[in-house]
């Protein structure tokens, strides 16, 4: 009886276990079913997802590197972002408001239709360069003046380290509004993958000048080889196009290695060709935006200087560094006038502008005298006032002077400058400028958004370059070309080259014939266009894709205008890991990496998914529901 009492247990303790298998199977089956009706969704963005938003800011990069293709399919990162971006949204956020906010324009528009997002003039694509800081702080911007409720931030980007501008002093604002606002979840698409062997063109310093045999031009020829494969180091043998006034010449150019650089490359000009304009074609390759350089030329205007100082000795160092001829077709000229007589200075006509007098207060008539004139693209140098004390309360684009320093007891030497852009770039040749022969007695110090060119060995920096939103360069020059200051004058080479380099930045925007970089705030008002490099200008903003451009009127002082790409966007160089951490400290985050033609989704329909959960739940119930197999009677023996 003890055995059977057991046995008996035994049955009903699996009785019941079958049963409990057999409800969890059917409660599976019905939940399997209702997921597979709800039509889920999985992938990178609902792996952080908590919720639909009330609103979308996509942040879309339209600089000229997006435009890298992938040439089986013809799409670009731009476009497959567009894509899937508006493929996500489709599936996950139908009722939400969706806001575009491009970096070209860095306006919002409101997205109506998702189907027709990559169709917008606002996503069309651009040769310019992007800000990305500026662009996030337009959607924390957006944000803060309008009630968006929980917010989605979208940021489509190839992580171009120059678009991303690490040392922009907005970052600090965007990590605290970032990080401090709850309702706000960031996103990162990126694209940081570059294609191997794409080329890119750039030209500079164009000038017409006269020769024994007629007019040519002249100009810096650079083609770079971005992101080289391991074959880079073999030579190519590229055609190409030039277009000078609408006649096509093609030449064979080596490239051996991973740029080709001709300094001083000159074109014969025909007999009408004294002005004009002109393109240089690069063969089609994986990103069409960079295969393009426009240029314009003209009679070159007088490189004119303008010195502004009590100074007599420094007035006169500058002035004779100034209007020594560089370039023999180039006529120079320097005027020195003092503190006060700003209503003499010929402003239309002054490429180089050298202050030395304490900074104007910011709502004076000089303070906006100055403005305009970087507005235009002319060159401001700010030299030290006189050392009477003061640590100057007066701002310019909210850089000033700070205190002076006594280095006369021991005599510092620069410990580092920028030799790869800037006053003091090495030469064409590669070789560095004699820096450290260089010595300071005295210095100013200054303050403000800049960014050094020159730096001294306690860190302080004596030559910087002002980050303005202006056309024109501002320079601050923290020593004075005196002997008690400093040996620029006696070590003149330095001196003379930082003088004339400054001057030829400034004297593009004296000439008839203007190369400017794209962007939305371009001069081209009242102008017409000759060429550009896309069928479909007509609907993107004005000054965002290359092109030739001349003023309506027809007479001897009509202008013309070149726009091309800035020259940042060749680069292939992305950001790090680690600086984009750095950059986003404290805010939390996903990226999703992705390229081009992966065919992958950001939010894939998992609902097949569901419904074979669902019929191998019904399998198992059905298995468990079979009743037991009777046992068989053993034969008895006869």
């Amino acid at each position: 009886m003890m055995f059977l009492l057991d046995a008996k247990k035994l049955t009903k303790g699996i009785d019941r276990l079958r049963q409990f298998l057999i409800l969890a199977m059917r409660v599976l089956a019905v939940a399997a079913l209702i997921f597979a009706a709800s039509r889920p969704l999985a992938g990178g963005f609902m792996a952080g997802a908590g919720g639909k938003a009330d609103t979308i800011l996509i942040l879309l990069d339209r600089s000229a590197s997006m435009e890298e293709q992938n040439l089986e399919t013809g799409e670009s990162k731009r476009s497959s972002a567009l894509a899937k971006i508006s493929e996500l949204l489709r599936k996950t956020s139908s009722r939400s408001e969706v806001i575009l906010i491009d970096s070209a324009t860095l306006e919002p528009t409101k997205v109506t239709d998702l189907d027709a997002l990559e169709s917008l003039p606002q996503a069309a694509p651009t040769a310019t360069a992007a800000n990305i800081p500026a662009l996030l702080q337009a959607g924390v911007d957006y944000l803060a003046t309008n009630t968006s409720g929980r917010t989605d931030i979208w940021v489509a980007s190839d992580l171009q380290s120059e678009d991303w501008r690490v040392d922009s002093g907005n970052w600090q604002s965007i990590r605290a509004d970032l990080s401090g606002n709850e309702l706000v979840r960031l996103f990162l698409l990126t694209y940081e993958q570059a294609s191997p062997n794409n080329l890119a063109i750039s030209i500079s310093n164009v000038n017409r000048r006269r020769s024994p045999s007629g007019y040519e031009l002249v100009m810096d020829l650079a083609i770079k080889r971005t992101a080289p494969s391991e074959e880079s180091g073999e030579a190519l043998n590229l055609p190409v196009e030039f277009t000078i006034n609408g006649t096509r010449t093609v030449e064979t150019l080596t490239i051996a290695g991973d740029e080709f650089v001709r300094l001083g490359y000159a074109i014969k000009l025909g007999a009408g060709d004294e002005r004009g304009w002109g393109r240089i074609d690069l063969p089609a390759d994986n990103n069409p935006s960079d295969n393009q350089a426009y240029f314009v030329y003209d009679e070159p205007p007088v490189r004119k200087t303008v010195i502004v100082s009590d100074d007599q000795t420094t007035a006169t160092t500058l002035a004779t560094a100034a209007s020594t001829a560089v370039d023999p077709s180039v006529s120079y000229d320097a005027a020195i006038l003092s503190p006060g007589d700003s209503a003499q200075i010929p402003w239309d006509e002054t490429a180089l502008l050298i202050w030395q007098s304490p900074i104007p207060a910011q709502d004076s008539a000089e303070a906006a005298l100055l403005r305009q004139h970087l507005e235009k693209g002319r060159t401001l140098i700010l030299l030290p006032p006189p050392a009477t004390g003061e640590t100057g309360d007066d701002a310019l684009f909210g850089n000033r002077w700070g205190a002076w320093a006594d280095r006369a007891n021991s005599p510092a030497s620069a410990a580092w400058w920028r030799t790869e852009s800037g006053l003091l770039e090495n030469t064409r040749n590669g070789s560095p400028l004699s820096v450290d022969q260089l010595r300071f007695f005295k210095t100013r110090a200054f303050s403000g958004e800049l960014q050094p060119l020159l730096k001294l060995e306690d860190e302080t920096a004596v030559i910087a370059k002002a980050l303005t939103e202006t056309e024109g360069s501002l320079y601050f020059w923290g020593t004075l070309p005196r002997t008690d200051h400093s040996t620029l004058a006696t070590e003149g080479v330095t001196f003379f080259i930082m003088t004339h380099r400054s001057l030829a930045e400034g004297a593009n925007s004296v000439s008839k014939a203007r190369m400017l970089e794209t962007g939305i705030d371009t001069p081209l008002a009242e102008m017409q266009e000759i060429e550009n490099s896309a069928p479909e200008s007509n609907l993107i903003a004005t000054g965002l894709v290359p092109g030739a451009f001349q003023s309506n009127d027809d007479s001897s002082d009509q202008s013309l205008v070149a726009l091309n790409r800035p020259v940042t966007e060749d680069s292939s160089d992305a950001l790090k890991t680690d600086a984009l951490e750095s950059l986003l400290e404290g805010v939390e985050y996903r990226r999703i990496s992705d390229e081009v033609g992966s065919g992958s989704s950001l939010a894939a329909e998992i609902w097949r998914a569901f419904l074979v959960a669902m019929a191998l739940a019904l399998l198992v119930e059905a298995i468990l529901c079979l009743p037991p197999r009777p046992e068989t009677e053993k034969a008895k023996p006869i």
